[in-house]
């Protein structure tokens, strides 16, 4: 028998749940500091000592919100037993199984956050569903042969029987003889409040009324110092948190709500620089000039959507670490637009976004994957006549794919099944047919063409882990410089395999263009080619980097009767939203299209930008950051190659920026409602 009384039972629980706190509390900060030691530039964090303090400060404030409530049901079993005592449990063992398996997913969210971060430079974000939507057993083929997985497991073996035995030591049976000088009802009322009301408090991780959130991680100019505070499982929740906000919502008033605008006229008037007084589809819109010779000979046209295709990299190439292989050859054949940034991080993102002019996505996973869209990039090829084609070596069910693109204006899709078939001799990777098989397919469908045009729109997948490659693939030499190698998160021989992937896709590219080139077909087509988004998982990329982390080269083949008189000016700023205006207006006659981005081959615009993720944008000036609190860069060399925070408080021209992006970002969304509006 026992002589507890209920507020002992209550007071032992509460202790047990603060020893819990306590575990839960260090192992987070030691896998902070882990963070910071593996993944921290120090010449980028020279003087910022008291900021990466804060950083540790405010994560102290995320973990016990995490922890906290993730020990609730410990809390309300505590009450049971303020009001029960012992009577109906003392839950002992509950305390113990719930605190191992809570510790181990503490762990399990951290070393999840360690890796993504190590790949993507960004913690867990709203890719990682992918997981589950892409083609699952090719990522965890990728993950098996890129990880230290045996070692991981081992680990947690390890730790399960380490916090099974801990735990037992932590929740003995407390002899609470404090409780017992606590005799007036009044003050264990009080003491049971006031234990509340911190619990409370530790749940919003925040003294006041307002919770902690991911808008009180900008402490700092610099992005990483930003990344120290969330732990893996708020991370995961912010992740869950944008995946719900990217959900194909249709509410325009609440969309430009959260734009900052007040009506769809206001944010059209931004975007396009003058007063609109009402609004319609048509005010989206524009027309290609009337073209004779277009209307009497149009090009094909062949853009290709590369995987991973790196800006980085290029600075990279070399003699002796040759990157682009065979696209070498073809460069003074092209026009090459470095200032370039992708629609989005993710492959399913990015060309959605090019593909619908849509920042909302994925649709094809959404239930208006049967809906064809009118701001559609391949419609205005299909309404001039084009036979229109989506062409990949992937698989062929991938994002519902082979339901939403046919739905687009696409007379047809090859992915791998017909590639397969085509080509029984094509090499194949974890992904589906390799590069090689998709631009012999492109050339074929060409070559065969009978006069009429065509568009194919591609899709690479080679340059993707685990960067199986055909064995018989000779290659040129890659020898990463000493400056590169220093960036490197991993060592030389995981590394040198992604290169040589990234080096054999752009070299089928280059085959294929030269293939062009020298066939009859280079008088009449035209070769577009961009990466989906860049590649971040090898090296480091620090504060000044920051748009080369993000950005990818834009290749554009034209053939000389079909160039501009005009000079091309290759060092515009742009992203994926330029890409179709320019193609419409080097290939269509009075063609009708969405009026979202420029013709980068027409003389330089005042309105020129890149627009990453829908929250990132670039120009000439600087680049600002509105995914949360903004945060505004200015170049710090004329050649527009390194970022420094601006010194301007406010800074009017990236308030600007940022102004006419999030415009940009309100007349697309809009657009998109409307056109679902109408096929509802």
């Amino acid at each position: 028998m026992t002589d507890k009384t209920g507020f002992d039972s209550f007071v032992e629980a509460i202790l047990w749940i603060v020893k819990n706190l306590a575990v839960g509390v260090l192992i987070l900060f030691i896998s902070r500091l882990i963070f910071l030691f593996s993944f921290a530039n120090w010449n980028d964090l020279s003087g910022l000592s008291g900021d990466i303090a804060k950083a540790f400060t405010v994560g102290l404030k995320f973990d016990l919100k995490v922890l906290t409530i993730a020990l609730l049901p410990c809390l309300l079993l505590a009450f049971v037993r303020l009001i029960f005592s012992d009577r109906v449990g003392n839950f002992t063992k509950f305390f113990r199984y719930y605190s191992t398996a809570l510790m181990i997913l503490v762990v399990m969210f951290e070393v999840i956050n360690f890796y993504f971060y190590k790949f993507y430079h960004t913690k867990i974000s709203v890719i990682i569903f992918g997981f589950f939507e892409d083609d699952t057993w090719a990522v965890l083929v990728s993950i098996w042969k890129e990880y230290p997985v045996i070692p991981i497991l081992a680990l947690f073996i390890v730790l399960i029987w380490t916090f099974s035995k801990l735990f037992v030591h932590l929740y003995k049976p407390i002899s609470c003889n404090f409780c017992k000088r606590l005799r007036p009802i009044w003050l264990r009322v009080l003491i049971v409040v006031a234990i509340s009301g911190l619990y409370f408090l530790g749940m919003l991780g925040n003294i006041g009324v307002t919770s902690i959130d991911e808008q009180h991680t900008i402490i700092s100019k610099n992005i990483f110092v930003n990344t120290l505070p969330v732990n893996g499982l708020f991370s995961t929740k912010i992740a869950w948190t944008d995946r719900q906000r990217s959900r194909i919502d249709i509410n325009i008033p609440k969309m430009l709500k959260s734009l900052k605008f007040k009506s769809i006229e206001d944010a059209a008037g931004v975007f396009y620089g003058l007063k609109v007084d009402s609004v319609s589809a048509e005010t989206f819109y524009t027309t290609t000039p009337q073209n004779h010779f277009l209307e009497n000979n149009p090009p094909h046209v062949v853009f290709i959507l590369m995987e991973s295709m790196s800006n980085f990299y290029i600075d990279m190439h070399s003699d002796s670490c040759n990157m682009l292989g065979s696209l070498a050859d073809v460069l003074d054949s092209c026009y090459l637009f470095r200032n370039f940034l992708p629609s989005y991080s993710g492959t399913i993102y990015s060309l959605e976004s090019i593909l619908v002019n849509t920042p909302k996505s994925p649709l094809s996973q959404s239930p208006y994957q049967n809906f064809s869209f009118d701001a559609s990039a391949a419609k205005p090829f299909y309404e001039k006549g084009y036979t229109n084609i989506f062409l990949t070596g992937g698989k062929m069910g991938w994002r519902n794919m082979d339901k939403f693109i046919p739905r687009q204006y696409f007379n047809s899709i090859e992915a791998e099944p017909t590639l397969r078939k085509l080509y029984p001799e094509g090499k194949e990777g974890e992904w589906g047919m390799h590069d090689e098989v998709l631009f012999q397919r492109a050339f074929d469908v060409l070559a065969n063409s009978n006069g009429k045009p065509y568009l194919i729109f591609g899709m690479t997948i080679s340059h993707h882990t685990p960067y199986d490659i055909p064995d018989n693939y000779q290659g040129y030499p890659i020898s990463i410089p000493d400056w590169a190698r220093k960036r490197m998160k991993f060592d030389g021989a995981i590394v040198l395999k992604g290169l040589r992937a990234y080096h054999y896709a752009n070299s089928c590219l280059g085959n294929f263009i030269k293939r062009i080139i020298a066939s009859p077909l280079g008088e009449k087509t035209i070769i577009v080619a961009t990466g989906d988004h860049n590649i971040r998982q090898n090296f480091e990329y620090p504060q000044a980097d920051l748009f080369m982390q993000y950005s990818v080269p834009l290749l554009i083949y034209i053939p000389p009767k079909y160039r501009p008189k005009n000079p091309i000016n290759t060092r515009r700023f742009a992203s994926h939203k330029d890409i179709f205006p320019t193609l419409y207006n080097l290939s269509l006659s009075s063609a009708r299209y969405p009026n979202f981005g420029n013709n980068l081959c027409n003389t330089y615009c005042a309105n020129d930008f890149g627009l990453y993720c829908y929250s990132i944008a670039a120009d000439s000036i600087g680049l600002v950051d509105f995914s949360s609190t903004p945060l505004f860069y200015r170049w710090s060399d004329r050649e527009h190659r390194k970022l420094e925070p601006s010194n301007y408080s406010p800074d009017k021209h990236l308030d600007s920026l940022m102004l006419r992006a999030k415009a940009l970002t309100a007349c697309m969304n809009y657009l998109l409602i409307k056109d679902i509006e109408k096929s509802r």
